[in-house]
């Protein structure tokens, strides 16, 4: 038995190390100070430091004779002054001990090299990115250092060139000169941090963040920059089903997200069930996503933004691009057609249909496997029939995918730009499985176009006006055949058809006006038009009776808005904006208010307190109706509110919480609150069949943390996700009043490091989240049915009571640069290989219960039909479950060339 002594003498300890602690954070404060340099001398400067911090410099004479110093900075150590006056001097400092710092040259080589300086605080810009061309981009270090391979330009000027800032004409001297960089006072956005998670990804004082195609970072598992899945390293960014197009923003479920392609409008964004985004990887010059605070501009969503641009620079001269990886080639050119316009096009093709690539047959196995082991809440096995028992000997399989795109840009003059978009995507997917006596035969084509046109007229110097209009098309054709010997005769023959359509055509036009009132303070005033004509097909065939049961809907809806926005810029950086639309829906037959306030203030150097608020509506959401068809491939379809059987969604949220940044490390705390009103049981899609269509509500809390380090050309960063989301539908028989909602994946984690050394670049991800919400089977009395296949009446558990096991997994990814030397030219080249899943752990990531009421005979067998029965004496049948699973270790590679 430990004694009273023993407490008291690990009691004085303990106080003893507090106060040792609080000494030396004491004095670690005491050290900071203001420097005040006017063209000082470095001899001088030095002189005074090792007088005041008993510090010793150790250098050559002759390094540091004539260099001068001009530099104001408040509040920082002695530590931290040594790579601000590295930038400014060009000098190595080296800090050996406490006590010691040693200065040299840098060492001179074949490179471009100098220090990136924000001409207004003079202090380096650090960890931020440079370019000098189309394709070749650095990151500065923690003294704004930057470094290229000289090229063969032609010229001895360099234009130098890093976001939010001015574009630069750098001529090289000997050694590394200091380049002066002013910030680009037309950005309406300035960005407060330039990697905010890795290098491409960058965050502006508005909150919304910037995603960088050119400047985008090595990424684990990805060795092409696609946009949707990098966002995923964004916390409050995820996806159930490890695909790009079932982006989750904070808790909203993929179709409540607005995706814009250079202004068109997106109902599709996905290829290969969703798997890859349907853009391609080099078309996407930059994307600016919303979490929350968005702007008033946008509207028709109660969720995340995704508005992607293919930029509008005229390139000065041609450069073009190709690439191969384990699923698709695709190609780009940029051309000068004149001084003043240029031309974009990019294409890419699938060729799984030629050649099954490793890659191909890792995401063929998570497609194709519908069926496996489930069991009842007691650990019983469901013995059930299924004809999607996935086989690669059973089946075959035809898939391709396609795009197209393409931009005109036309600087008219120094008031007027005009650009012209198209888009064209296509993605096929034919499967036949042969089980027992059955052939099941699938066909899904699903198809985008669209186009935009965009003017940009410049008034003055304080105001400018935009006008943008914009065509959708957006076809999805799934077709399943069911062919067996119904009469016994051994003639096999079309049994059952089942075919859903789903056409949306969406025309609009966007006018706004944007007026800088005085320095600092700016509206924004617009009209939005757009007319939607929607269809829905679902319809059952029986040639063999000769029967066809036909639903769907024929819908249209007229969206009248005007928005206003005020923006106050504050000198320290802060900013608050507060905003309004006003729209009406003819569908719904509704005059909508939607407010918006966002405002983020800094609180010293290196806090940032923010907070948010808004109100939003959506006039379309799809519905997944697995219970009314035989679709086993997309089951989801669009459908305009009507206000009656399909309410229109809307949302109220609120979020605040503070960021960190400095030296390279970036800390961000945010939490949310959402009200979602307007859901119905199809537009959730429970795992468990609901017979009925009922209204319902949904609440989310939320908490987003992101911690991320760099330093040197390493960078870890460490995100989590917590959510809390509660679905409450009243009218729902024998259901609590509130249970978790579908997509409620309580916690979700990841850690990803990379690291560059030279001319390799490697990344290493981990990420876990807590399984799905399903129903479970309380009990199974299985029994034969009518078909001769197992189906028993099911007893189903509380709603969404239970989860499907835990996800997790490991990736990883190399990249190469390396010269292909074409003539007198040396073109860019890169190799890279990657692996998912690393260690092959294979879940469940979803399950659908199959099921309908059916009478039963005497001898407590289903029967099909209802003979006139009454609800009360139907019994619930489970026929199938349907479960869609994690990918399995999948590698890739890719192999490209810049001209």
């Amino acid at each position: 038995m430990k004694t009273p002594l023993f407490y008291q003498t690990n009691l004085s300890k303990i106080l003893f190390y507090c106060l040792v602690f609080f000494v030396t954070f004491i004095s670690s404060a005491q050290e900071e100070q203001d420097f005040v340099y006017t063209n000082d001398s470095l001899i001088d400067i030095l002189n005074d430091l090792q007088e005041q911090h008993a510090i010793r410099f150790s250098y050559a004479t002759e390094a540091i004779e004539g260099k001068k110093v001009t530099l104001t900075i408040d509040r920082v150590t002695w530590v931290e002054l040594l790579p601000i006056l590295e930038a400014h001097t060009g000098l190595v400092f080296k800090k050996i001990s406490n006590t010691q710092v040693i200065i040299t040259p840098r060492a001179s080589n074949d490179q471009l090299c100098g220090y990136l300086i924000d001409l207004e605080t003079q202090l380096p810009l650090t960890y931020v990115s440079v370019a000098i061309s189309e394709d070749i981009h650095v990151l500065t270090d923690n003294t704004g250092f930057f470094a290229f391979a000289k090229a063969d330009s032609g010229s001895n000027t360099y234009t130098i060139s890093s976001p939010g800032y001015e574009e630069i004409n750098f001529i090289p001297t000997e050694g590394c000169s200091q380049v002066f960089v002013s910030l680009n006072n037309e950005a309406l956005d300035e960005v407060i941090i330039t990697g905010y998670v890795t290098s491409g990804i960058d965050r502006n004082k508005d909150g919304s963040l910037d995603v960088t195609q050119k400047t985008l970072g090595i990424l684990p598992g990805l060795v092409t920059p696609d946009l949707l899945q990098s966002i995923q390293l964004i916390p409050g960014v995820s996806t159930l089903d490890e695909s790009a197009s079932g982006i989750q923003i904070r808790g909203g479920s993929p179709d409540q997200n607005l995706i814009l392609y250079d202004g068109i409008k997106l109902f599709n964004s996905g290829y290969l069930y969703g798997i890859f985004s349907a853009f391609n990887p080099y078309a996407t010059e930059k994307a600016r996503i919303y979490r929350s605070g968005t702007s008033a501009i946008y509207g028709d969503r109660v969720s995340g933004i995704i508005d992607i641009s293919t930029g509008d620079k005229i390139p000065k001269k041609t450069n073009f691009g190709f690439g191969i990886d384990g699923l698709s080639v695709d190609g780009y050119v940029k051309t000068p057609l004149s001084e003043k316009s240029a031309l974009y096009v990019f294409v890419r093709r699938s060729y799984t249909d030629i050649i099954e690539t490793p890659t191909y047959r890792g995401y063929e196995d998570k497609i194709f496997t519908n069926f496996g082991v489930v069991r009842d809440i007691n650990g019983n096995i469901l013995e059930l029939e299924t004809d999607d028992d996935f086989n690669r000997e059973s089946s075959t399989n035809d898939f391709s995918f396609a795009d197209v795109s393409a931009k005109y840009i036309a600087k008219i003059n120094d008031k007027n730009t005009l650009s012209v978009s198209s888009l064209y995507t296509r993605n096929r997917l034919d499967f036949n499985f042969t089980g027992g006596d059955e052939l099941i035969v699938d066909s899904l084509i699903t198809q985008n176009k669209g186009l935009s046109v965009d003017w940009k007229h410049k008034t003055s110097d304080r105001q400018k006006e935009r006008i943008t209009a914009y065509y959708s098309d957006y076809n999805s054709f799934y077709q399943n055949n069911e062919i067996k010997d119904e009469t016994g005769d051994g003639i096999p023959e079309l049994a059952q058809i089942n075919i859903r359509e789903n056409t949306i055509r969406d025309i609009g036009v966007n006018f706004s006006v944007t007026r800088e009132i005085k320095e600092r303070q700016q509206l924004n005033l617009g009209y939005q038009f757009s007319y939607t004509d929607l269809d829905v097909v679902i319809r059952e065939e029986n040639p063999i009776d000769n029967e066809i049961e036909d639903s769907g809907q024929d819908d249209n809806n007229l969206k009248n808005a005007v928005f206003g926005e005020y923006t106050f810029n504050f000198k320290n950086k802060g900013h608050i904006s507060g905003g309004i639309r006003l729209v009406h829906y003819n569908s719904v037959n509704q005059f909508l208010i939607e407010p918006r306030i966002n405002l983020e203030y800094p609180i010293g150097d290196r806090f940032r307190f923010k907070t948010a608020l808004e109100r939003r509506n959506q006039p379309i959401s799809q519905l997944v109706e697995f219970n009314n068809t035989e679709l086993r491939l997309e089951n989801n379809l669009w459908r305009l509110s009507d206000d009656e059987q399909f309410p229109l969604l809307n949302s109220n949220q609120i979020s605040g919480g503070l960021l960190y940044y400095h030296n390279g490390l970036n800390i961000d705390v945010d939490a949310y609150y959402k009200e979602l009103d307007g859901l119905t049981t199809f537009t959730s899609g429970f795992s468990n069949p609901l017979e009925n269509l009922e209204k319902g509500e949904s609440t989310i809390k939320g908490l987003d943390v992101l911690v991320k380090y760099t330093w040197n050309q390493y960078k870890i960063w460490v995100g989590y996700s917590y959510n809390d989301i509660t679905f409450q539908f009243p009218n729902l028989p024998e259901t609590p009043s509130k249970f978790p909602g579908n997509n409620d994946i309580t916690h979700q984690f990841r850690i990803s490091n990379t690291l560059t050394l030279d001319k390799w670049q490697f990344s290493l991800g981990w990420q876990y989240r807590t399984g799905s919400p399903i129903t479970p089977v309380n009990s199974f009395d299985i029994n034969i049915d009518a078909d001769g296949e197992n189906a028993g009446v099911v007893n189903f558990g509380a709603i969404n009571s239970g989860r499907l096991p835990d996800f997790h997994r490991l990736d990883a990814s190399i990249l190469y640069d390396f010269p292909i030397n074409f003539g007198r030219k040396q073109l860019k080249s890169q190799i890279g290989f990657s692996l998912l899943n690393i260690y092959n752990r294979v879940v469940p990531l979803n399950l659908i219960y199959k099921a309908e009421r059916k009478p039963l005979d005497d001898g407590g067998i289903a029967v099909p039909g209802t003979d006139g029965s009454s609800p009360e004496e139907l019994e619930p049948i489970l026929e199938q479950v349907i479960q869609r699973f994690s990918l399995g270790i999948t590698p890739n590679v890719s192999f490209r060339v810049f001209f």
